[in-house]
C-alpha cells in the first residue's frame, strides 16, 4: 500500500477550506439575513486556511506557533462552526462556552507543548475538546433539525466526523503512541485521522450549504404564499388550498363553508389615524383571528380589509356560530380604542359537486353585501349553491 504523505494531506486540508470559504462567502452576502449562522461558519473556514498551514510548518517554525496557535485556532474554528449551528437554528449563543473550552485547551496544550512536552497528552487534549464541540453539533441537529434529506445528510457526516475524533482519542489512551509525531509515516491512525479531517472540511461545508440553501428554499415559498403585512395567506395560497380541500371533499364527503370579512369602516381609520394605524389595525386584527380560528381553518387576506377564511369539515350552522363569534368578539377588540370599527361577514357553503372556489366567493360576496346594506356589524348567508 503506497504511502500518504501527511503533510500533503495537511495542506490539502488548507486549500478545501479556501475553496469553501469562496462558496459560503457569496452565500453570505446574497442569502437573506433571516438565515443566520453563515457568517460564524466562513469565520471558521478562513481560520481553517491558516490552521493546516501552520501544522504543516511543524518542526520548522517555533512550536509555540506551529502546535499552541495552530491547535487554538483550530478549536477557534471548530468553536465558531458550533455557534453557526445555534444559529442557523435559532437557539441560544453560547459564545462564552465555545471561548473557555477553547482558553482551557490552549492553555493545556502550550503546557504539553513548552513546559512537559508530551505529543501523547497534546492529541488527548486536543481531541477531547474538538469532540466536545463535534457532539454539541450533533445534538442541536438532533434536537431542533428539519426531517429532510439536507439534515440527515449533514447530521450523518457530522456524526461520522465525531465518530473519527472520539476513535482518535480513543486510541491516544490506549495504543501506545508516546514515540509517535504528528506526521509519523508508519501511524495508520494518525494517517486515517488527518485524511478523514482534509475530506470533512470540505464534506461538512458542502453538507451545510445544502441546509441553508434548503432553508431559503423554505423561506421564499412562504413568501411566494404569504401576505407580507399580516402575515396570513394570500390570495394565490388560498386559492391552492381550497383546491385540495375540494379535492378531499369529493373524496370523504364532508362539508367545508368559507367566510368572508370586511371591517366596517377602515378608511376613516386611514383617512384620520394614517396609514401606519391602519397597517397596525390590519396586524392585530390578523393575529386576532389566527388565535381565535379551528387549527383546520385557512385565513388569508383576500385584498386590501377583506379577510378569507376556508372552513373544511364545517357545515353552515358551524360557520354561521363561529361567525358570529368573531363578529361580537371584533366588536369588543376594536371598541377599546376604535369605536366605529366593526367587521361584516358573508358565509357561504360549498356543494358537493363543485369544483372551484368562485361560485362560493361569490355567494359569500352576496351575503356580505346584505350584510353592509342592513347596517354593517352583522353576519349573512347565502345558503343556496349556485
Amino acid at each position: 500500500m503506497p504511502q500518504i504523505d501527511l503533510r500533503t494531506t495537511v495542506f490539502l486540508s488548507s486549500v478545501m477550506s479556501a475553496l469553501m470559504s469562496v462558496v459560503l462567502l457569496s452565500a453570505y452576502y446574497s442569502f437573506p439575513r433571516t438565515i443566520k449562522g453563515i457568517g460564524y461558519w466562513v469565520t471558521g473556514l478562513l481560520i481553517l486556511v491558516v490552521t493546516p498551514v501552520l501544522f504543516w510548518l511543524r518542526g520548522i517554525v517555533p512550536d509555540w506557533l506551529s502546535i499552541v496557535v495552530g491547535n487554538a485556532l483550530l478549536l477557534g474554528a471548530i468553536g465558531l462552526w458550533t455557534l453557526a449551528i445555534q444559529a442557523f437554528y435559532g437557539r441560544p449563543q453560547t459564545r462564552g462556552l465555545a471561548a473557555g473550552l477553547t482558553a482551557v485547551a490552549t492553555l493545556l496544550l502550550a503546557w504539553f507543548a513548552l513546559a512537559a512536552p508530551n505529543y501523547v497528552a497534546r492529541v488527548i487534549i486536543a481531541t477531547f475538546f474538538v469532540s466536545i464541540f463535534y457532539t454539541m453539533q450533533c445534538v442541536l441537529m438532533l434536537r431542533h433539525g428539519e426531517r429532510h434529506f439536507s439534515t440527515y445528510f449533514f447530521g450523518g457526516l457530522m456524526a461520522a466526523q465525531t465518530l473519527v475524533v472520539m476513535a482518535r482519542f480513543g486510541t491516544s489512551l490506549f495504543a501506545g503512541l508516546a514515540e509517535q509525531t504528528l506526521f509519523a509515516p508508519d501511524d495508520l491512525i494518525q494517517t486515517l485521522y488527518l485524511s478523514a479531517n482534509t475530506f470533512m472540511v470540505l464534506a461538512l461545508s458542502v453538507a451545510f450549504m445544502l441546509v441553508i440553501t434548503r432553508r431559503l428554499h423554505v423561506e421564499l415559498d412562504i413568501l411566494s404564499r404569504t401576505d407580507p403585512l399580516t402575515q396570513l395567506l394570500n390570495r394565490r395560497a388560498l386559492y391552492d388550498a381550497g383546491q385540495r380541500e375540494l379535492e378531499r371533499m369529493q373524496v370523504d364527503g364532508e362539508e367545508m363553508a368559507l367566510l368572508l370579512i370586511d371591517l366596517d369602516h377602515f378608511k376613516r381609520v386611514n383617512d384620520s389615524l394614517g396609514h401606519a394605524e391602519g397597517d397596525r389595525v390590519l396586524k392585530e386584527f390578523s393575529a386576532m383571528l389566527k388565535r381565535e380560528l379551528p387549527a383546520h381553518a385557512y385565513p388569508g387576506r383576500f385584498g386590501g380589509e377583506e379577510f378569507l377564511v376556508l372552513l373544511p369539515r364545517t357545515g353552515m350552522d358551524g360557520a354561521l356560530a363561529l361567525a358570529e363569534r368573531l363578529r361580537s368578539m371584533s366588536a369588543r377588540f376594536f371598541g377599546r380604542r376604535i369605536a366605529e370599527l366593526t367587521i361584516s361577514i358573508g358565509v357561504a357553503c360549498l356543494d358537493k359537486t363543485e369544483t372551484r372556489l368562485d361560485g362560493a366567493i361569490g355567494r359569500a360576496d352576496r351575503a356580505l353585501y346584505r350584510a353592509k346594506s342592513a347596517g354593517r356589524n352583522r353576519v349573512e348567508a347565502v345558503m343556496e349553491a349556485a
